[in-house]
């Protein structure tokens, strides 16, 4: 199940995507173009992708279930004695490099809010705000508590931290992500926290669940039934509670009711309007009324989407998407349904006989290897390799070899101190690699000049990128040349930070400048060296720009004619990481090839200049600094004068071309 966030969602993680939702255009084929439109208005991807037919299955495997749950809670109604479980929890928190408790690397104290969040929610405690007076409110009689042991029976804190070398994650990518991290999902509830999740770069996600399985069957068609994929996954901004732990890293208003939905989802719960519109829908719980569909913010008291229809909407339920200050509310119903699926569903039923909240082993000398790397620019790049001590004695040395790729390991010798529980990242100098992807591998070899006791935690192997760099002359030059459909493209230019420098779309007026044909863009790039940046191109029907519907294409290249990257044939989107090695100055433009332009600056005629004749390319092509072409021509020999003359002072660029090649030199006309 996904929450969609109702803050500006984005595609390369701002801005695009509002402007896009205005773009939207009929498909050019209706059996095989991805509509744009199509995507806007999906509010739970896996909810919508099922079958209804399996639907009907999995609640026909339920209902009886959920029938036997409602019994048993009418024959203990007069008990005092509660059936309490207890769900072991591990928070996978997946990182991009950041210090612990910066951005999407969440601190201990926001995941413990979280805990706390859950545990009021789940058993409606008094004096919280997960209480409620709701005549139909229940207790679910359901705990959860961070995992205290690994599933190598060693002692946990249940937060385990993973850089993997991201920001932002596509679903796909989630969904594979969580098979290299997962621990046994039959005996804990897996959580990963990352940046942010998209589906196909348009979306924004606050969360998303994998869905119970019904014994005998498969499950629902197009939700993930495999169990190395099982758990929920929740969007950093919106794991924890911001009046809990107020230092933490949030959207604002976030009081960590995003995981309180999702993990409903985990445990059998369905959008309380039944994932359809115009009051049809149903969550299959008798006890909470029929919406017309999902709502929004904290609408008043006594709103009533389907008057029609018994009861009025229950804006408080923690299935539907109203804002986390209006929610406090599971129903008697949904404790049913969630009772059954715990006794009958696999891998959720072995929950409450784990011992994944019993306190683990802990070794005389055990210590733990992790990593912290920072996707680059450029060949030099310095990962920190994190030793923790998870045992009694003070570790006082320790060796680890690490190794790029499938280079020769190296070894490194580590000596201090370190206490049960602390930790050093221990930075690897003087390592160069070339751009690319690539992995780092580290592992232990001995502990305080023994054997690591725990070998299962010795070793860790992390991915990482390093984006090539290029000189250029404070410029980049965009040519886009699309295909039939030249109002499906949308391309942005961002730096490290996710800042706009550049874009066919313009950000505050929400207009965006289409194409029919060819349209060249010179960017000035900001002047720092070693600065890292994104280019993103967007096909709105995704299906790039070649070939099906015309042979589009586009390139981004240096002013020297070094290409950063050309292409078409893609789907939704395109993204490119470059970096800038240096900022040239405008003084010389001179080549590798000997081409060169003079004067420079110019008033009234500049000259193509080449060693000799063989050197000498077939024609050029003047832009101004808005791309506009402003003068074209043939060159005849290796001195060929351009008259500027007649155009305003400036800064123009060149753009040579022999055969297929071309280079583009800047000038000034003054």
């Amino acid at each position: 199940m996904i929450t969609i966030t109702h803050r500006a969602a984005a595609v390369v993680a701002t801005g695009l995507f509002s402007l896009a939702l205005h773009a939207q255009k009929q498909p050019k084929n209706q059996d095989t173009a991805k509509h744009f439109g199509q995507k806007e208005f999906i509010s739970c991807g896996t909810v919508h992708s099922n079958a209804a037919q399996n639907q009907q299955k999995f609640e026909q495997w339920l209902a009886p279930k959920v029938a036997a749950a409602k019994a048993a809670s009418l024959q203990k109604s007069g008990q005092n004695t509660n059936q309490v479980v207890t769900i072991p929890v591990v928070v996978h928190v997946i990182h991009n490099g950041d210090a612990i408790g910066q951005d999407e690397n969440i601190s201990d104290e926001q995941i413990f809010s979280q805990i706390t969040v859950l545990n009021e929610d789940f058993r409606r405690m008094l004096n919280t705000p997960g209480y409620n007076t709701n005549p139909v409110g229940a207790d679910m009689e359901i705990e959860f508590c961070l995992a205290q042991r690994d599933p190598n029976g060693l002692l946990s804190t249940g937060i385990t931290r993973r850089n993997m070398g991201k920001a932002t994650w596509e679903m796909d990518e989630v969904e594979v992500m969580k098979t290299q991290t997962q621990w046994d999902p039959e005996k804990y509830l897996n959580i990963w926290v990352v940046s942010q999740v998209t589906i196909q770069n348009i979306y924004l996600l606050a969360g998303y669940a994998q869905f119970p399985v019904q014994s005998g069957l498969e499950g629902l068609t197009g939700l993930p039934t495999s169990a190395n994929t099982d758990g929920v996954v929740i969007g950093a901004p919106y794991f924890g509670s911001e009046e809990i732990y107020p230092d933490g890293f949030y959207e604002q208003g976030v009081t960590g009711r995003s995981a309180t939905h999702e993990i409903g989802h985990y445990f059998g719960l369905r959008h309380i309007w039944g994932d359809a519109e115009a009051c049809e829908g149903t969550d299959y719980c008798a006890d909470t009324p029929v919406h017309a569909t999902a709502n929004q913010g904290c609408p008043p008291a006594g709103y009533d989407s389907c008057p029609d229809e018994p009861g009025v909407d229950m804006i408080a339920n923690y299935m539907d998407y109203t804002s986390d200050a209006c929610k406090n509310v599971f129903t008697a119903d949904q404790k049913a349904r969630m009772q059954a699926v715990l006794a009958n569903s696999p891998r959720r039923a072995s929950l409450i006989t784990s011992d994944g909240c019993v306190p683990g082993l802990v070794y005389d000398n055990d210590g733990s290897l992790n990593l912290q790397i920072n996707s680059t620019c450029g060949g030099d790049f310095e990962p920190s390799v994190v030793l923790k001590n998870n045992g009694n004695n003070t570790i006082t040395s320790a060796t680890f070899t690490y190794q790029v790729d499938e280079e020769a390991a190296q070894t490194y010798s580590w000596t201090g101190s370190l206490e049960n529980g602390e930790e050093e990242a221990i930075a690897i100098t003087g390592l160069t690699v070339a751009a690319g992807d690539h992995e780092f591998t580290t592992a232990m070899v001995t502990v305080n000049g023994v054997a690591d006791q725990a070998p299962a935690n010795d070793a860790i192997t992390t991915p990482f990128s390093v984006a090539a760099m290029y000189n250029t002359y404070q410029n980049i030059i965009v040519t886009i040349n699309t295909d039939d459909y030249g109002d499906e493209t949308i391309w942005a230019l961002l730096d490290s930070n996710d800042n706009f420098i550049a874009s066919n779309a313009n950000l505050q007026t929400g207009v965006i400048n289409y194409y029919d044909s060819n349209e060249t863009y010179v960017i000035e790039v900001p002047v720092q060296s070693g600065e890292c940046y994104t280019f993103s191109i967007l096909d709105l029907a995704g299906d790039g720009m070649c070939c099906d519907w015309g042979e589009g294409s586009y390139s981004v290249t240096t002013t020297a004619g070094d290409v950063i990257v050309e292409g078409g044939a893609f789907a939704d989107q395109e993204n490119t990481n470059f970096g800038i090695d240096s900022a040239l100055g405008t003084n010389s433009f001179s080549t590798t090839n000997g081409i060169s332009l003079y004067p420079n600056p110019a008033n009234s005629v500049i000259s193509i200049a080449t060693q000799g004749q063989n050197t000498v390319p077939d024609s050029y092509t003047v832009y101004n600094s808005l791309g506009q072409v402003v003068g074209s021509g043939k060159i005849s020999s290796n001195n060929h004068p351009v008259s500027i003359s007649n155009y305003a002072n400036g800064v123009y660029f060149i753009k040579l071309q022999s055969g297929t090649a071309t280079q583009t030199l800047q000038f000034i006309k003054q």
